[in-house]
C-alpha cells in the first residue's frame, strides 16, 4: 500500500462591488486529503488495483461566502475504487471516482492548473454576487453560472477506459438518476510539441441540463514553453433552449530558477444561456505558478474577473486576488 495526502490552502481577497474581504479558505482546485493506493495484485493478464482518497477540507471554498466565511470542516470520500485492468481490454472501475468526461486537467498543458483549471467556478464557487440597485448580497452564486464541474463528475459510477489506439482512447461512465458520458482522448505524440485534446458527451450532468457536449485541445511548443488551449461547449437545457460557451488559454512553462518549473498563464471564456435565457457570463484570469520540487511545495498568486449579466437582476462584478500554497506528501 502507497500513502500519500496533500493539503492545499488559499488567502483569498474578494472585491464584490460593494465590499473588499479576505478569505482563508481550503481550494477546490485538488483540495487537501488523504489517500491510499493498493499495490498491484496479478492474476494472469490481470491487474487488480485499488484506491481511497479522502479529502479533509477547513473552510472548504464551495461552502464559504461573504455571509458564511467560516463553515466549518467538510469531509467526504473523493475515492473508494476497484480497478480490473487488462493491456488487451483495457480498464474497469467500480467506486466512486471521476467519471470519463472529467478531462479538463488532462488536457491544459500551460503548467497552472492547480490555480487555474479551465472549470473557472472550481476557484471560488461559493462566493455571492451583489446586486446592484441595493448593494446586498443576492442569492446568486459563482457556481450558479460557473460550473464547480469537479464536483458535478465525482461521482459513485462504474466506468470503462478502452486500451490506447493509434494514441486514441474512448473511456464511458454509468451513474445513478439515469446519468452516463462518454469521452475520447487523443494524445498524438510529435518530436517539438506536446497535444492533449477531448470530445465528451453527458447525459443529465446536472440539475437543468438534459445533455452538453464539450471538446477541448491543448497544443505545447516543447522548446519554448508556450502553449494555448481552447475549450467549448454546449448544453441542451430541459426548458429546451441551449446553452454554450468557450475559454481560451495562453500558457507559458519555463525553468526561470533552480526550485522548479515556473509557468504562467492568462485566460479568457465566455457562456450564455447557462440558466435563463438572456443570461451571459464572462470571466478573466491571470496566474503564476512556481515548483520547490526538492521539498514538494508548489506556490501561486493570481487573480480573476467573474462578471455575470442577467435580465432579472443588475450585479456588480466579482474580482478575485488569490495566494495558494500545496504540499504534496
Amino acid at each position: 500500500m502507497d500513502l500519500s495526502g496533500r493539503i492545499h490552502r488559499v488567502i483569498m481577497q474578494v472585491d464584490d462591488g460593494a465590499n473588499t474581504n479576505g478569505f482563508f479558505m481550503d481550494s477546490d482546485q485538488g483540495p487537501t486529503m488523504l489517500r491510499a493506493d493498493i499495490k498491484s495484485l496479478k492474476y494472469n493478464d490481470w491487474i487488480v488495483t485499488g484506491a481511497l482518497e479522502i479529502g479533509i477540507q477547513s473552510n472548504r471554498s464551495f461552502n464559504v461566502s461573504q455571509d458564511n466565511p467560516n463553515p466549518g470542516t467538510d469531509i467526504q470520500t473523493r475515492e473508494a475504487n476497484v480497478n480490473l485492468q487488462n493491456k488487451k481490454y483495457g480498464k474497469f472501475s467500480l467506486g466512486r471516482g471521476f467519471s470519463a468526461a472529467w478531462v479538463a486537467p488532462e488536457i491544459d498543458l500551460s503548467g497552472t492548473v492547480p490555480a487555474a483549471l479551465l472549470a473557472v467556478g472550481n476557484l471560488a464557487p461559493g462566493m455571492l454576487f451583489v446586486d446592484r440597485s441595493n448593494d446586498q448580497l443576492s442569492n446568486i452564486h459563482v457556481y450558479d453560472h460557473f460550473a464547480d464541474t469537479e464536483r458535478l463528475l465525482l461521482v459513485d459510477r462504474f466506468r470503462y477506459d478502452s486500451p490506447h489506439i493509434n494514441n486514441l482512447q474512448l473511456s464511458g461512465t454509468i451513474a445513478a438518476d439515469s446519468r452516463w458520458d462518454m469521452a475520447l482522448r487523443y494524445y498524438p505524440t510529435l518530436a517539438n510539441w506536446t497535444l492533449r485534446s477531448a470530445l465528451t458527451y453527458l447525459h443529465k450532468p446536472f440539475q437543468g441540463l438534459d445533455n452538453r457536449v464539450e471538446l477541448g485541445a491543448s497544443a505545447r511548443h516543447n522548446e519554448t514553453g508556450l502553449s494555448l488551449t481552447l475549450g467549448w461547449a454546449y448544453g441542451d437545457r430541459t426548458d429546451g433552449e441551449d446553452s454554450h460557451g468557450y475559454i481560451g488559454k495562453l500558457g507559458w512553462l519555463s525553468n526561470l530558477n533552480s526550485l522548479g518549473s515556473t509557468a504562467f498563464s492568462i485566460d479568457y471564456g465566455k457562456a450564455s444561456d447557462v440558466r435563463l435565457l438572456g443570461d451571459s457570463s464572462k470571466s478573466v484570469g491571470l496566474f503564476a505558478y512556481q515548483k520547490w520540487e526538492e521539498v514538494g511545495l508548489d506556490f501561486y498568486a493570481g487573480y480573476r474577473l467573474y462578471e455575470v449579466k442577467r435580465p432579472d437582476i443588475d450585479l456588480y462584478p466579482l474580482k478575485t486576488f488569490t495566494l495558494g500554497i500545496i504540499y504534496n506528501f
